[in-house]
């Protein structure tokens, strides 16, 4: 078990819009073999109904998040705060109300759909006669009703103005074939984020969902030397 001083680290993993814990296991195990206690929670209306997903606020998806958290501020742990895609922006809003020792983030939107990456992997897929993309977008829209939407919206709107009360050290991570979050997203964080601690690691490739990716081994071990490097310099 990794820790600082005599308290437990815990990795609070928090998934992304329309997905669920699956989007982010290969990580989460990867850090549990690293002997990092992790908890990746469920945001409030995913991994259900349609329906339940369009009745949950962003305000939801937060408090659904923070509730993990508190629990481990509880026992006295020491919180590593990982957020995938909009994970991210939960984790920015957490951040800057609760003490976490550092935060890292994963394809973390600030300007969303890269319509020319979009483009192109439609091309690819009447190219390659596969429709992976086609059915992956085509999937996203069932999944996420127009309400569940303009709250992912809202909750982007009010996280901005925070970043700049996030001062805790910071890994930026972002695939540049991302095709949901466009790369100055990048930028725009590294601009507005308070923390004097920043790094940032681009990938080439392995799309928004980098984790289900051939790239996912390069990120695993990419966030897994930040952590060990933070655990060896004084936080």
């Amino acid at each position: 078990m990794n820790s600082i001083g005599d308290k437990k680290i815990k990795c609070l993993i928090i998934h992304g819009f329309g997905g669920g814990p699956h989007e982010v296991k290969p990580l989460a195990d990867y850090l549990a073999g690293l002997a990092y206690d992790v908890v990746c929670p469920v945001l409030k209306g995913h991994s259900a109904t349609r329906k339940e997903m369009s009745k949950a606020t962003y305000q939801d998806w937060i408090d659904s998040a923070e509730r993990e958290l508190l629990k481990i501020k509880e026992n006295g742990d020491e919180i590593f705060l990982i957020g995938f895609s909009m994970g991210g922006l939960i984790a920015f809003n957490l951040a800057c109300k609760h003490k976490v020792k550092l935060l890292v983030t994963i394809n973390t939107p600030i300007f969303i759909w890269n319509i020319r990456r979009v483009i192109l992997n439609l091309a690819a897929d009447l190219k390659n006669r596969n429709y992976k993309n086609f059915s992956r977008y085509l999937q996203a829209g069932n999944i996420s009703p127009l309400a569940a939407m303009i709250q992912f919206l809202l909750l982007l709107r009010q996280t901005k103005p925070k970043l700049e009360k996030v001062n805790c050290p910071i890994l930026i991570t972002q695939a540049e074939d991302d095709d949901t979050v466009r790369i100055r997203s990048v930028s725009y964080l590294e601009k507005h984020l308070s923390s004097d601690r920043k790094a940032i690691r681009l990938f080439p490739e392995g799309g928004h969902l980098i984790l289900l990716s051939p790239m996912a081994e390069q990120v695993m071990l990419c966030v897994g030397d930040y952590l060990r490097d933070q655990l060896a310099t004084p936080l």
